[in-house]
């Protein structure tokens, strides 16, 4: 694991119950020692030393904290995971940007639609998923958890683009809209023209 002051909390004579909590990680994509504490980081690791302990699949390992964000300000919804436009500059990245604007619903005019925003962050070379933010209603957390899933896993934007969705005009925007696949369209444009 990559942390400082470690607790294990619990214990017996089988092992090991419950696993840690730290004040700083080695984040995903830059691993510079950063101070960022999530209970989800948390979470994470005991599933991984549980996992690991009770053989229950090969084993994992920790592979670096994805922060990942949300919050909300009466009706609208803000989440970010992963590296964003400033710390990708100041890190030397070679990144594209992606923006797609639409709502969370369809058809727009749904009394509870609301307008929602998805900015993907990605490496020029290599086309691989670095952060994202979005903005609108409450799908704006998942979403974000989303990103965080897709950063974990390395997905690139031909991976994204390739993905398949399901919705629900109650539930999600059209899928001729679907705001990370719109993104990672806007991103692939960007890259064909430099990369050409």
């Amino acid at each position: 694991m990559n942390q400082t002051d470690v607790l294990v909390v619990g214990g017996s004579a089988a092992g090991i119950v419950a696993a840690t909590t730290a004040k700083s990680f080695h984040p995903f994509i830059t691993r510079t020692l950063k101070g960022t504490m999530l209970a989800s980081t948390s979470g994470a690791e005991a599933r991984i030393a549980g996992m690991n302990l009770y053989q229950l699949s090969t084993v994992r390992t920790f592979q670096g904290t994805i922060s990942i964000f949300c919050t909300a300000i009466g009706q609208n919804a803000f989440g970010a995971a992963g590296v964003t436009e400033k710390l990708a500059a100041e890190r030397g990245f070679a990144i594209v940007t992606g923006l797609f604007e639409g709502v969370d619903s369809h058809p727009a005019t749904l009394p509870d639609a609301r307008p929602q925003l998805v900015k993907l962050i990605a490496s020029m070379d290599s086309g691989t998923l670095l952060g994202g933010e979005v903005a609108g209603g409450k799908s704006a957390g998942e979403l974000t958890n989303l990103i965080g899933f897709l950063i974990q896993n390395r997905m690139t934007v031909d991976g994204i683009l390739t993905s398949q969705i399901g919705t629900h005009p109650l539930l999600t925007a059209s899928p001729t809209a679907y705001p990370l696949i719109k993104a990672a369209e806007a991103i692939a444009k960007k890259r064909k023209t430099v990369l050409a």
